[in-house]
């Protein structure tokens, strides 16, 4: 957890490490395009039976309707497990423009010499979450930020941070746990000491282990040489044992924080934060100039108003940036679980398709009231995901829809699995590569056990949670404990 958390808080110096498929437990390896393998198809053009599909093992074609995938990523596409991981792409066929957005940037197709080539943009590598297409505007959004060009085959494209409203925000409780967890609540300088605090907590590891098992050497040592102990063997034991009450006493607060916290965001503690929300006002955070940063996590064009939505961290936000308007909190009564929107289109003038692991559903903007595609658990129990966690939703030319499951993979609208209709290439299988950052992700929230464990892995953060902060507590009043009894006896 320590090693872990520490490079967990810098992913920009991991994004060209993979791990490797036989490293990966079982469960991760993909299977009927499950875990976001596939986040969404679209048709080229080419021929009723040509479709593009694109998630995160990059971008596959298909000229005979689903039956065979061929990789089509040549060029300058990014080879990196996490750089090539692909969130959305957008095709105009008047035009013969194909976009596609990933974790490295944007990347524009090029049919005369069939091959991807990176698009320059302001912020260079930048992930781009979606391409929208607001009337004769192309808008790139990241998650912090639009870039936006005009719609033509020549793309310029200029920075811009909407402006936003500030009135009665508040922040939710998961997000302040995050913040608090990793130290990002003080902007870098926090994360610097959060790391500096990991580092030591991994001494206090080290250092515990050590003094717990020093009296066992010492006995063994002490049979076997007839009472001759190794004078070495005792400083070790002095430098541990006095180290490990000074940096224990030193860190205790962050140390607690860090446990408490990190407790909570993971099921099942997570359902009693959920709910909660803290008014902006009273956030001990660093602000940030940008008060979007890091905040977006999906967008759609709303034709009917014309404006672009948002799905961010702290709600649904909506303006019209033709106008430059301010962006405004928008009440949308839909269920939208704590990691986001992963469906969040216009399927049609005046109604919505919004999807996450919390169910899928179809809202119509001017009645103001959603209609359940797929059956989600009730809106009461915001901490518990649906039967079927919702990555993405498709409709193909003959009107057939399919849900797209993060374990299940391709299901039908009442969530049962598909296996017939887009066969997954076995090239996905066996070159299947994790990034480096996601299997320490899945390693720190304690999902990497499901293997293992079963459905017990859950418990693995609220246990090891609760015993580590008995742990640190009872290692502060030792301290104190043991501090005033020298002071009484002298």
């Amino acid at each position: 957890m320590s090693i872990s958390g520490v490079l967990l808080n810098h992913p920009e110096i991991l994004k060209n490490l993979s791990v490797p498929k036989w490293f990966v437990p079982e469960h991760y390896h993909p299977d009927n395009w499950n875990r976001k393998t596939l986040k969404g198809i679209i048709y080229s053009g080419e021929g009723r039976d040509t479709l593009i599909v694109y998630g995160n093992q990059g971008i596959y074609r298909s000229t005979d309707n689903g039956t065979q995938f061929s990789p089509f990523m040549a060029g300058e596409f990014p080879t990196a497990a996490w750089k090539r991981r692909t969130n959305h792409l957008f095709f105009n066929k008047q035009l013969q423009l194909l976009l596609a957005a990933t974790n490295d940037g944007l990347f524009r197709y090029d049919f005369e010499h069939s091959a991807w080539q990176k698009v320059t943009i302001p912020d260079k590598s930048v992930p781009i979450v979606k391409i929208i297409r607001a009337e004769d505007t192309l808008a790139l959004i990241s998650k912090s930020c639009f870039y936006v060009s005009r719609l033509d085959t020549n793309l310029t494209f200029t920075k811009h941070v909407p402006l936003k409203t500030t009135e009665d925000e508040y922040i939710s409780l998961i997000q302040v746990f995050l913040e608090l967890h990793d130290g990002s609540i003080w902007g870098l300088p926090g994360k610097l000491l959060w790391d500096a605090v990991g580092v030591v907590l991994l001494f206090l590891c080290i250092s515990a282990f050590y003094i717990w098992y020093y009296p066992k050497k010492w006995k063994r040592q002490y049979k076997k040489n007839n009472g001759l102990v190794p004078r070495s063997n005792k400083k070790s034991w002095h430098f541990f044992f006095r180290n490990h009450k000074k940096l224990g006493w030193y860190t205790a607060v962050v140390l607690v924080v860090i446990f408490f916290t990190g407790t909570f965001l993971r099921p099942p503690l997570m359902i009693i934060i959920a709910k909660g929300k803290l008014p902006e006002k009273y956030y001990p955070s660093i602000k940030d100039s940008n008060p979007w940063e890091k905040k977006i996590r999906n967008a759609l064009y709303d034709s009917v108003n014309k404006q672009i939505v948002l799905d961010c961290t702290d709600g649904i936000w909506a303006g019209n940036l033709a106008e430059n308007e301010p962006f405004r909190k928008k009440q949308v009564p839909v269920r939208i679980f704590a990691m986001g929107a992963t469906v969040f289109e216009e399927e049609k003038p005046g109604t919505w398709l919004v999807g996450s692991f919390g169910g899928l559903e179809r809202f119509n903007v001017t009645e103001q009231n959603a209609i359940s595609v797929l059956q989600s658990n009730s809106p009461a129990q915001p901490g518990r995901p649906a039967s079927t966690l919702v990555n993405g939703y498709i409709i193909a030319p003959d009107g057939a829809e399919y849900i797209l499951g993060h374990y299940k993979g391709i299901c039908d609208t009442e969530g049962n699995r598909i296996s017939n209709a887009l066969v997954m290439p076995e090239r996905i299988k066996i070159q299947y590569r994790m990034p480096f950052w996601n299997f320490l992700f899945e390693l720190h929230n304690g999902r990497i056990f499901k293997g293992v464990l079963g459905s017990f892995y859950i418990l693995v953060i609220p246990v090891g949670g609760i015993v580590g902060l008995l742990i640190l507590l009872s290692g502060i009043f030792d301290y104190w404990f043991i501090k005033l009894k020298n002071k009484r006896d002298n």
